[in-house]
């Protein structure tokens, strides 16, 4: 097997929107600089190329643009390639914004597209005699549940820290982190590391990575000769917030805009431990059988979630907060951001679509396979993906060449919280996901 590996920066010009909040954001600076890394694959018969891209979310057209950018370039089956979204809420509005009027540049969407081209291209220029080995560790005390029953059996997300009505956690957030290590002949080594918490612990308007860039950063410097891609893993209910903070954990973040504690050095902090994990277990790693790559794709179909008989309802939490007056409604912090969001979806979806379809992708290389599902599901779902695999490693990516949003557990649906209350998506739809990815990777295996 051979594997290449390439990164091109894609950061956007000063005063581009910034998109993962129902706030305007403008970009005032970078942080820290923003990257499409490839990683290809070639077994003499087939190539693959897997994708990290610094940026929150796409809607399908983009990644399908990306595509036939790469295949028109290099001659690729489109199935081969595999694009993940870091998710970072520091990073670039592409298109649309979902929470505003907001549109991202043409120029800056055309050099977008040619940048993740490049990557694809210069990776598979790269290519270099290669081994692949795995192993696994734990990155402790960084992930959280952010869905909360509270005492007086409401059920919050993000409720804040330090607050006296937080009963439990609704839920185990997975703390494991997978490494490929990718030894090379007379070319640096590749680590493509997978883990799985919401990025969204920097805040403001200065441009930067979060989490993941310093996970890359890191390894790099510590490790010589060596080369590091991260690819995001299930996060949907799940982020870096203790509510029970340490002294030390209070002392570097700020309280946000909506209750949230963020900074760039807890960004740094996280890095640094998920890289700390990959260090301990980077020296007993396993080799893994990697002499071919198939790769295979299906969509599935994820109902809708209307609420036609709240219309009434929820245009008037929608007109309030076009009208910046918040003050009207009887919500603070994270409920405020809650409220609106399930008054769009409700107005959104309110002449269908009765379904969504969400994209599936596997890539095979050798015993070892990437499984991509579109938006972000709970990591219950993750871990059910993962336990139904046939495979013994399984790298499993939330984000990934498919546009989307939460996708909840149906449990989640008579809780409540942020994400069940403003997910586009129907009770049932984790059933139908779990059930199309363990019917594709048992056709790839």
């Amino acid at each position: 097997m051979k594997t290449g590996f390439s990164k091109v920066c894609i950061n956007p010009p000063y005063g581009a929107p910034i998109v993962g909040y129902y706030q305007k954001r403008l970009t005032k600076g970078i942080a820290t600089d923003l990257f499409a890394r490839a990683v290809a694959f070639d077994d003499g018969q087939k190539k693959a190329v897997i994708i990290a891209l610094d940026l929150c979310i796409l809607a399908q057209k983009y990644y399908e643009a990306m595509k036939d950018a790469i295949c028109e370039a290099t001659g690729m089956d489109k199935d081969a390639i595999y694009i993940n979204c870091s998710h970072t809420h520091t990073g670039p509005l592409v298109g649309k914004d979902f929470a505003s009027d907001l549109h991202s540049s043409e120029s800056y969407d055309a050099y977008l597209i040619a940048s993740v081209r490049d990557a694809a291209v210069y990776a598979l220029q790269d290519l270099a005699e290669s081994t692949v080995e795995t192993a696994e560790g734990q990155a402790k005390n960084i992930s959280f549940i952010r869905r909360y029953r509270m005492k007086d059996g409401y059920v919050a997300t993000n409720p804040g820290v330090n607050n006296e009505n937080i009963d439990h956690a609704l839920g185990t957030p997975n703390e494991t982190v997978k490494l490929l290590k990718i030894v090379r002949e007379n070319a640096d080594d590749i680590y493509m590391v997978n883990f799985g918490t919401h990025p969204d612990s920097v805040g403001g308007e200065y441009i930067c990575a979060d989490y993941m860039g310093f996970v890359c950063d890191i390894l790099e410097k510590a490790i010589p000769n060596s080369k590091c891609i991260f690819l995001l893993g299930p996060q949907g209910d799940v982020n870096h917030v203790n509510v029970h903070p340490t002294p030390g954990e209070s002392a570097i973040s700020t309280i946000d805009f909506d209750g949230v504690p963020r900074s760039l050095k807890h960004a740094e902090h996280m890095g640094r431990i998920i890289a700390g994990s990959v260090l301990s277990i980077c020296s007993i790693t396993e080799k893994v059988e990697t002499d071919t790559i198939s790769f295979a794709s299906k969509t599935v179909h994820l109902p809708s979630h209307q609420e036609n008989d709240r219309l009434e309802e929820a245009k008037h939490i929608s007109d309030l907060y076009t009208a910046g007056r918040t003050d009207e409604l009887p919500f603070k912090e994270m409920e405020l951001t809650t409220a609106v969001a399930e008054a769009k979806r409700i107005l959104n979806l309110q002449n269908g679509p009765e379904s969504f379809p969400f994209h599936l992708s596997a890539i095979r290389i050798g015993n070892l396979v990437f499984a991509g599902i579109g938006g972000e599901p709970f990591t219950e779902i993750g871990n059910r993906i993962r336990a139904a695999s046939p495979f013994d490693t399984t790298i499993l990516c939330c984000l990934t060449n498919s546009a989307g949003g939460y996708i909840p557990t149906t449990q989640a649906y008579s809780e409540g919280g942020y994400e069940a209350r403003g997910s586009a998506l129907r009770a049932g739809g984790d059933d139908i996901m779990v059930e199309g990815m363990t019917a594709l990777l048992n056709e790839l295996k």
